[in-house]
């Protein structure tokens, strides 16, 4: 653990993001946002309560402790050690950019989670914060194993957060992860999803996302097992002076494995929104299936959309591979065709928006606030 004037010294060589981490060599993200808030002191006040979604925590994440507000799963604090257990801290100086070496140099510790058996509805929460807040989450679901996992991650004050979740999918267990994020216009957000699936195993990455002043996310999926699954359902909302770059990858390395990632977003009041989604089927999987899909809608005439998806097969020996894409603007003559259908301009706007919202199935789960969120 360092402080933040050593980390800066520590970060001088390493780059906010290199050209090979974009299907294009243009930059989606807003890195000054960064750099300007590296200086922040650990954050010390925390928010988690909220009228915008309902939720009761199992566990609450802080700076520098773990609240465990039940007992229902084997939980372990790591203080150290963390390449004995971590795959991020196993890649030594090998950073992918400057924001993970940044939360590796000032995180404090690993949240470790085990699940055996059938666990439904666990909730783990990142608060919000002012200052730095760095959360680490370690989860491995035993084989044969079923669980379903909430995570709530709120930046709702000024600060900057980074949040690490690396997700071990042992062989026949199936693990449903419901992530909702709400950040406000003054959070920055740096969040990785790192993700091994086991064989004949499952993960369900169901994401809704309001972004704030600069959120970045990336879900890394690896489907290692022969008949492997890796769906990825995401819905996102880009409010005015908001931005938010989503990045969904999944790479196929066992036999028959299966992948769908799929992403719908909303645009409002000159907000911006980038949506990366890219497949890659290795040449040892055969029989292979993937399908990468982003549909993305601007609501007048301010906000900005990149959707941006990617196959890579790299064998001749697969079942399926596809991609789609779509950036649009609610253009006048479609409002035009609904209200011939007798709905007026509020009601069309409602309506659209709320197919976005709960296109993941996350909203419902934690009985979302949206048109709040949205105002």
């Amino acid at each position: 653990m360092n402080n933040s004037s050593q980390v800066l010294e520590m970060l001088k060589e390493i780059p906010f993001q290199k050209i090979r981490d974009s299907p294009t060599v243009k930059y989606y993200t807003d890195w000054k946002i960064f750099e300007s808030m590296l200086e922040l002191d650990y954050a010390s006040e925390y928010q988690w309560e909220t009228e915008l979604l309902k939720f009761r925590p199992d566990v609450i994440m802080y700076s520098d402790k773990v609240e465990m507000v039940s007992d229902k799963v084997a939980a372990t604090t790591l203080t150290g050690g963390y390449r004995d257990y971590s795959d991020v801290y196993r890649r030594g100086d090998k950073f992918i950019n400057k924001m993970e070496a940044y939360h590796r140099f000032r995180n404090r510790y690993i949240l470790k989670l085990d699940f055996n058996g059938e666990v439904d509805g666990y909730t783990i929460v990142s608060p919000s914060h002012k200052g730095f807040l760095p959360n680490h989450l370690l989860i491995n679901v035993e084989e044969g194993s079923r669980v379903t996992l909430n995570l709530v991650d709120l930046g709702l004050d000024n600060g900057l957060k980074t949040l690490f979740v690396e997700t071990n999918v042992g062989e026949r267990a199936e693990l449903k992860i419901n992530y909702i994020f709400i950040h406000g216009g003054e959070t920055a957000v740096y969040n990785e999803f790192i993700s091994n699936v086991g064989e004949s195993a499952e993960l369900d990455f169901l994401f809704l996302g309001f972004g704030g002043r600069m959120t970045h996310i990336r879900s890394n999926v690896d489907l290692i097992g022969r008949e492997s699954k890796g769906y990825t359902y995401g819905s996102l909302i880009a409010r005015g002076d908001t931005k938010t770059d989503v990045i969904t990858n999944v790479t196929h390395h066992g036999d028959y494995s299966d992948s769908v990632l799929s992403v719908r977003g909303g645009i409002l009041d000159g907000g911006y929104l980038v949506h990366r989604g890219a497949a890659r089927i290795l040449n040892r999987s055969h029989e292979a299936s993937t399908a990468v899909k982003s549909y993305l809608t601007i609501f007048g005439d301010k906000g900005t959309a990149h959707s941006i998806p990617m196959l890579e097969v790299d064998t001749g020996i697969v079942a399926g591979a596809s991609h789609s894409t779509s950036v649009s603007r609610l253009d006048e003559y479609r409002i035009f065709y609904l209200k011939k259908m007798g709905l007026s301009e509020p009601e069309i706007i409602d309506m659209l928006l709320r197919a976005y919202v709960e296109y993941s199935g996350v909203a419902e789960v934690f009985e979302v606030d949206w048109r709040s969120l949205i105002k």
